[in-house]
């Protein structure tokens, strides 16, 4: 029993850390760090494929304000979220 419930902690305390991407080989580093403190300080970080270009230009329009996060730096991120291989 005291197995089963250090085990049942483990997995709350997993489920519960941030989810970082890994991309070390980008174009725009300073787009990537700004995406990970400004963003991924509040939720997790969603993988740049997981939404169109056009869709993380909506999201960054929704969520610009909640971050404070200002033109120069919004237009990093966004090279970044855009950047496809």
């Amino acid at each position: 029993m005291k197995y089963f419930s250090l085990l049942i902690i483990f997995f709350l305390i997993a489920g519960c850390s941030k989810h970082t991407i890994q991309t070390s080989n980008t174009k725009f580093p300073a787009g990537q760090k700004l995406y990970l403190s400004k963003c991924g300080g509040c939720h997790r970080t969603y993988d740049r494929l997981e939404y169109s270009p056009e869709e993380w230009d909506s999201i960054l329009v929704t969520m610009r304000s909640k971050a404070k996060i200002t033109d120069e730096q919004e237009k990093e991120i966004l090279f970044f979220l855009k950047e496809r291989d």
